[in-house]
């Protein structure tokens, strides 16, 4: 089996648990696909700067994707990581225009599915299952980023990084027995970019939660082992994924 055919296939396999997309027809699902060509990257690899035209659906495969944006003092804001059967680059399918942030692979082994914009506003006015579930998609990231920017800057640190594990596991965690693993690979360098901190006060936070039994550190990863305790220490109830999700 091709490079072609395996991705588009793992790509309708996570389309099909995806927000949105799993109300689609069979039909719908198999005909976005098989319109999409799936790209490899490489580890570190840019896919798309900010500003650059792209005017595509992009589907994550396998790997992680970094969703970030460098600032002209050499700053990095890293806004979100992206996993297997995340969607990105919605706003500029919508509006054609410049993407709004650095798209950047995470792992070696990742791989994207891209279906252009002719292609997928075709098969949205053939499916109109398809508009509904990008339409879901738009609507729950936008809830995370309004989660993100109602942060208070005079909450604590380790409030503030609570707050933003607590929203990476909505959206990508995997549950295991002993809590709620976070898949993509983060040093403290890349907390402190999410944060808007130094890598040092980054590491000050991940310790601390660390003591107070709510997250354990491994090689660059970690895992929630307590939810709830989690949840209460950055000061949101358990936000469940939409139906659908």
């Amino acid at each position: 089996m091709d490079m072609q055919t395996s991705g588009r296939l793992l790509a309708a396999a996570l389309l099909k648990q995806s927000l949105g997309f799993r109300d689609c027809e069979p039909e719908a699902r198999q005909a976005l696909t098989e319109a999409g060509h799936v790209q490899p990257l490489a580890k570190g690899q840019t896919l798309l700067r900010r500003g650059d035209p792209f005017e595509h659906l992009l589907v994550v495969v396998e790997g992680a994707v970094e969703s970030s944006v460098l600032h002209q003092d050499g700053r990095r804001h890293l806004l979100a990581f992206l996993g297997p059967g995340d969607i990105a680059a919605t706003v500029s399918l919508w509006d054609g225009l410049p993407h709004l942030s650095d798209l950047i692979a995470r792992e070696t082994a990742t791989r994207v599915l891209l279906v252009r914009g002719p292609a997928f506003r075709a098969l949205r006015d053939r499916f109109a299952s398809l508009a509904r579930a990008l339409e879901l998609q738009m609507a729950y990231r936008s809830r995370l980023i309004y989660e993100r920017l109602l942060v208070d800057t005079t909450m604590t640190l380790d409030v503030r990084l609570a707050r933003q594990l607590h929203l990476q596991a909505i959206t990508s965690g995997r549950p295991q027995p002993d809590g709620v693993a976070l898949t993509l690979q983060m040093s403290q360098a890349d907390i402190g970019d999410w944060l808007g901190v130094s890598r040092q006060r980054a590491n000050f936070a991940v310790q601390q939660l660390k003591r107070d039994g709510l997250i354990a550190l491994h090689y660059a990863s970690l895992t929630i082992i307590d939810p709830p305790g989690l949840a209460e220490r950055a000061g949101l109830g358990l936000m469940p994924k939409p139906a659908g999700s």
